[in-house]
């Protein structure tokens, strides 16, 4: 009888622990940071400045690259880590970009060749906006700043019903600006007549790298999704749809005009 008793109650254990056991562990791979890495191809890092009080200027960075692991359902759980070779920068003006590089009255890529950007917090302000602070590495000094962002987009590639490279991509887009000053990181030469001010506004897409079916992002965006067909190739599927409504950020509180 004790053997009897001893056998049902680890089946009513197993029974009653093991699914609420595997439900959580899935909640808990559902709720993880996807990773993505920037599409350098739709990424630009552009700034601009004021010249004399007559116009404003601007340039650009040609190559960015970077890794963002994006939390849809915990935004403040996000990371962001950029990288960008300073030797990457154009103006438009070749004699501007050679004496930004190499008079050493700006940069001096020798020595650092790079600017970087990590992310430290990330607070959601909107439906679809957030601040994300983080410090900013160049000339060998880091400082703070704040990036105003929108989340623009996220779902299998739009052009993935008409391009086959894009099929099976899953894809998000963003929006960001700041604003700095330049003599923080050292920058002073030219001040005042070249302004200390620098405007920074950032595209971006990129692409998330492939997971496990269970960790697909498509069940924080529709929690309504049938697990039993994902990564079923019998099931059809529609062409993808560019959301005009996307979710509101878990936190997010929306500003008063």
């Amino acid at each position: 009888m004790t053997t009897r008793w001893m056998a049902r109650a680890v089946v009513r254990f197993a029974v009653a622990v093991i699914p609420a056991l595997a439900a959580l562990a899935l909640g808990a791979v559902i709720a993880s940071a996807d990773v993505y890495d920037l599409d350098s191809e739709h990424t630009e890092v552009r700034f601009s400045w004021d010249h004399l009080g007559m116009s404003r200027q601007s340039g650009r960075f040609t190559d960015v690259k970077g890794v963002v692991d994006f939390n849809a359902s915990n935004p403040a759980a996000s990371t962001v880590t950029v990288t960008i070779p300073l030797r990457s920068i154009q103006t438009g003006v070749k004699k501007l970009d050679d004496h930004l590089l190499n008079s050493r009255e700006f940069f001096n890529p020798d020595t650092n060749p790079e600017i970087a950007f990590r992310s430290v917090s990330v607070t959601p302000t909107g439906a679809r906006t957030a601040e994300v602070t983080g410090e900013l590495t160049m000339n060998g000094v880091s400082r703070p700043v704040v990036l105003d962002v929108i989340w623009n987009f996220s779902g299998e590639h739009p052009l993935s019903a008409i391009n086959p490279t894009y099929a099976g991509v899953y894809a998000s887009g963003f929006s960001a600006k700041t604003q700095i000053r330049r003599s923080d990181w050292g920058l002073t030469r030219t001040i005042p007549f070249v302004s200390d001010e620098i405007r920074i506004t950032i595209e971006t897409e990129m692409h998330r790298r492939s997971l496990p079916i269970v960790a697909d992002p498509a069940f924080t965006l529709d929690p309504a999704r049938d697990t039993a067909t994902a990564g079923d190739a019998s099931v059809p599927s529609s062409a993808p749809e560019v959301p005009t409504q996307i979710p509101v950020l878990p936190g997010a509180v929306e500003r008063l005009p």
